[in-house]
C-alpha cells in the first residue's frame, strides 16, 4: 500500500508539472518568430509595406502570425540589396479635389458611411456616440458640435471641417491629428474619402460649396 501511495504521488506531481508546462507554453509560446515559414520565389523576401504597417499601428498586427512575419522579413533583409526608397519611386500627381467631388458616387458615399454608424449617428438632433452627431458637419468648426468631450488635440486644432479638411483628415485621423481620439485607420482611396464627403455634404443645408476644379483655379 506505502508503494502504491508512492506512486500516484510521483503520478501526480509529473502531472502537475506537465500541466503547468503545457499552459506556460500556452501563454509564452517558444516558436521562433525569426524564419520565414516558407521560400520566397526570387531572392527577396516578401515585400512588406512599412508605411501601412506604422500608419495602422496598432491595427495593423493584429491578425495571428503578423507579429512574426516582420520580424522574420527585417531578419531576412540583413545584408540584402535595399528596397527602393521614396526619392526613386515617381511621386503621383497631385489629387484635384475639386474633380473628385464634382465625380463622386453619393450612393457610394452612403455605403461607405456604414464604416462610421458603429461611432456616430448621422440625423438631424440625434444624440452622440462615442463620436460626435455628424449631421451638419461639412462646414462646421472643428470640434464645435454640443454636448460632445472632443480631445484636446481637436480643441485645439480649430478652424472648420472644408472639404480639404475633412479629405486630409479622413485619410488617416492619427496622423493628421496626433492626439485624436478617433481610432478609424482611415480611407486610403482618394475616391472612397470624395464619395463619403461628398455624402455628408447633403446632411444639412450649411455645407459650402464644392471646391473649383483645377482648370477653374484651385480647389478651395
Amino acid at each position: 500500500m506505502r508503494w502504491l501511495v508512492t506512486g500516484l504521488c510521483i503520478a501526480g506531481a509529473t502531472g502537475a508539472l506537465w500541466s503547468a508546462n503545457w499552459f506556460a507554453g500556452q501563454l509564452y509560446p517558444h516558436s521562433n518568430g525569426g524564419d520565414l515559414a516558407y521560400e520566397p520565389a526570387d531572392d527577396m523576401p516578401p515585400r512588406i509595406d512599412m508605411a501601412s504597417v506604422q500608419r495602422d499601428w496598432p491595427a495593423s498586427l493584429g491578425a495571428p502570425g503578423e507579429g512574426n512575419r516582420l520580424i522574420a522579413y527585417h531578419r531576412e533583409m540583413r545584408g540584402k540589396a535595399p528596397l527602393p526608397d521614396a526619392a526613386s519611386i515617381p511621386t503621383q500627381a497631385p489629387v484635384d479635389l475639386g474633380t473628385l467631388l464634382a465625380r463622386a458616387d453619393v450612393t457610394m458615399g452612403k455605403a461607405k458611411i456604414q464604416l462610421c454608424a458603429s461611432c456616430h449617428d448621422f440625423t438631424q438632433g440625434g444624440p452622440n456616440r462615442i463620436g460626435p452627431n455628424l449631421w451638419g458637419v461639412v462646414g462646421r468648426p472643428v470640434g464645435g458640435h454640443p454636448g460632445f468631450a472632443y480631445s484636446p488635440a481637436m480643441i485645439a486644432d480649430g478652424g472648420g471641417w472644408t472639404y480639404d479638411k475633412l479629405f486630409a483628415f479622413l485619410a488617416s485621423p492619427a496622423r493628421d491629428m496626433p492626439g485624436t481620439k478617433m481610432a478609424f485607420t482611415g480611407l486610403r482611396r482618394p475616391e472612397d474619402r470624395a464619395a463619403l464627403i461628398r455624402y455628408l455634404a447633403t446632411l444639412g443645408s450649411g455645407a459650402p460649396p464644392l471646391p473649383k476644379l483645377a482648370q477653374d483655379g484651385a480647389s478651395q
